[in-house]
């Protein structure tokens, strides 16, 4: 025979919610994580942008930059900045 765990109704559900919590031994609620700041050098003012690229580009340049063993964010900061120094140099 299988046991069953007994259900209540909202209002005895939430007293016993509060029962269990405020029991001396009753675990503390979590603290909601929050993101770590990326370290950044301390002289780097940098900002984030976004960019809307087709789902087969962005393939296309996932598959490069892991075959170049970096990681795509790397990869497209680098071809920019590749661009722009051939560009600046015109």
């Amino acid at each position: 025979m299988a046991i069953r765990k007994k259900r209540f109704g909202p209002q005895k559900e939430h007293a016993l919610q509060k029962f269990i919590a405020t029991a001396p031994d009753a675990p503390q609620p979590s603290q909601p994580a929050k993101p770590e700041p990326v370290a950044k050098a301390p002289d780097e003012d940098s900002v984030q942008i976004t960019l809307r690229l087709s789902r087969a580009d962005l393939e296309r340049l996932t598959a490069t930059a892991k075959r170049q063993g970096i990681a795509r964010a790397s990869y497209i900061k680098r071809a920019v900045f590749l661009q722009l120094a051939g560009d600046e140099a015109k």
